[in-house]
């Protein structure tokens, strides 16, 4: 009996030390995205399918394979989100025209809330919701907003951790477009 509880507490023990590795693992894979970008090592983006905003559909990052895409995550609660809305709305359309995409990534909020956000700030472009925020911890998202710019092949160029500005957005699809 006492070899019985000595080897279940063993067991255990081991059992905790797995979790707390996969934990730390886990952690570090979130955050190992954004570090990678801000480091300049072009990381391939996470996968992203959610449902669109709209309910037309899911918005699937795949889809755009071989075209530039800025994706930016934000929230209708967000005040920074709104400061910047008005110029991802005209940053797109000015951008539509070369094949650049934009994908707003609505995370972390009700859906009501965020349909009204983007028709009062004109974001016509494809918005998916993240309802639990899982996509955007993937991707190592810590505030709103913060927007990626994705090379053709699916390859983040530039991060931004925070409101853009049209200057730096427009170099980075530059440098987007020469990678």
């Amino acid at each position: 009996m006492k070899r019985l509880l000595q080897a279940l507490g063993i067991a255990a023990m081991i059992g905790l030390v797995v979790v707390l590795g996969v934990a730390v693992e886990r952690s570090r894979s979130k955050d190992a995205f954004v570090k990678n970008v801000a480091a300049g090592k072009l990381p391939a983006a996470p996968a992203l399918d959610l449902p669109g905003l709209s309910d037309a559909g899911h918005v699937r990052l795949a889809d755009y394979r071989g075209k530039v895409v800025v994706l930016n995550f934000w929230a209708s609660w967000c005040d920074p989100c709104e400061d910047e809305a008005p110029l991802l709305a005209s940053l797109s359309a000015e951008q539509q025209r070369d094949g650049v995409v934009f994908v707003g990534v609505d995370s972390n909020d009700v859906v009501g809330d965020a349909r009204k956000f983007t028709q009062r700030f004109g974001l016509g472009y494809a918005q998916a919701h993240d309802a639990d925020g899982g996509v955007k911890d993937r991707f190592g998202v810590t505030g709103f907003p913060e927007t990626f710019v994705l090379d053709k092949t699916g390859r983040a160029v530039q991060w931004f951790p925070g409101p853009i500005d049209a200057d730096g957005l427009r170099a980075a699809i530059a440098k987007a477009k020469a990678s």
